[in-house]
């Protein structure tokens, strides 16, 4: 409770009042004007609303933050203001204040809230996972039924190359139902967080060389160029650093696979590696379908694909992963896309750990 003159000057501040907004001392509490104790946000709307209308009708009540002077925390409150007038003379004054702290009951409010979040966010994660299951894994369990149906029903009648067709078609829709289960682990170890992060030094050079043949070898449609600037007083072929090689090919993988496989028709990747200081920069470039801008911010969630995706198969767990990795790395990973015409990945990460 506390009174002041219509300047805001504090004239009266009870003990628990100075206790609530941190002032020590008898007098402490004349020393101060009504503003200083209100958050800065709050001030406007004091003498632009709140003053006015108390000196118009007479009061106001309402939520106002106030903050703790000593350690700067937010004070939730309900404010009540009444106008006092001197009996003497009729004249109005002071202005009388009565503060009730609400911060616990705000605390709690804001953690239901957050949990609400939460729990619609798991509800949409588990509801995108259920459509990226039925629709991923039905696709390599239907080309598994039919291999079986027909090596069952005419395995006598196939020539050993047809049989081994069907063999090699059986096991590369398992090694994909392998792999989706695989980003599935994945993503749930990171969101408990275990996934280690093991440095270690290494060739990057040799490294995204060995990366680009590997992807290459599986996607012969397309072609990756790779290229890099070390700076000067670097060796042109060679630069050992140290990085996580596991997390990195885990990153480096999606975004060059995304590249090909969003790009349709489109032959060329460019993969770029640039050492700046103690960073070391990826880009990777395609000419493809582009993200739509409406989709960028959540497109490193769990499951999340883009609205422009059409049939092109996906778990919307790539990214996620990516994200998760860089982050583990205490890196940063940029996106520049533009619909129909193509999209950058820049991925930055420190080599000296």
């Amino acid at each position: 409770m506390s009174t002041t003159n219509l300047n805001g000057q504090t004239i009266f501040l009870n003990d628990a009042g100075k206790k609530m907004i941190g002032l020590i001392g008898k007098d402490s509490g004349l020393k101060v004007n009504i503003l200083d104790y209100l958050c800065p946000e709050e001030r406007n709307l004091f003498e632009s609303h709140i003053l006015p209308t108390v000196l118009e009708i007479g009061s106001w009540e309402g939520e106002l933050k106030f903050r703790n002077l000593k350690t700067g925390t937010i004070i939730y409150s309900i404010a009540y203001f009444l106008l006092i007038k001197d009996q003497l003379t009729a004249r109005t004054t002071t202005l009388a204040s009565i503060i009730r702290d609400i911060s616990p009951m705000k605390q709690a409010e804001n953690e239901i809230i957050e949990a609400l979040e939460k729990q619609k966010a798991i509800s949409e994660m588990k509801s995108r996972f259920i459509t990226m299951a039925s629709h991923e894994f039905r696709t390599p369990l239907a080309i598994i039924s039919s291999s079986t149906s027909i090596l069952q029903n005419f395995g006598d009648r196939l020539t050993s190359e047809k049989k081994q067709g069907h063999l090699e078609t059986i096991q590369e829709a398992v090694t994909r139902m392998i792999q989706l289960l695989d980003d599935v682990l994945t993503i749930n170890r990171a969101e408990a967080e275990k996934i280690e992060f093991n440095p270690e030094l290494s060739d990057i050079i040799a490294f995204c060389h060995d990366l680009k043949e590997e992807i290459e070898t599986t996607c012969q449609h397309h072609t990756i160029d790779f290229s890099w600037n070390l700076g000067a007083g670097v060796a042109d072929n060679s630069l050992i650093v140290n990085f996580d090689q596991k997390l990195l090919h885990q990153i480096l993988t999606n975004l060059l696979t995304n590249a090909i496989k969003y790009s349709p028709g489109k032959t060329l990747v460019d993969f770029n590696l640039t050492k700046e200081n103690d960073q070391l920069i990826f880009k990777i470039t395609d000419s493809g379908i582009g993200i739509p801008e409406k989709d960028q911010v959540n497109l490193f969630a769990s499951f999340y694909r883009a609205s422009n995706v059409g049939s092109i198969s996906g778990t919307g767990l790539g990214l996620s992963i990516v994200k998760k990795c860089v982050d583990l790395h205490k890196g940063k990973i940029i996106l520049d896309s533009q619909v129909e015409q193509g999209t950058t990945f820049t991925v930055i990460i420190p080599w000296k750990q």
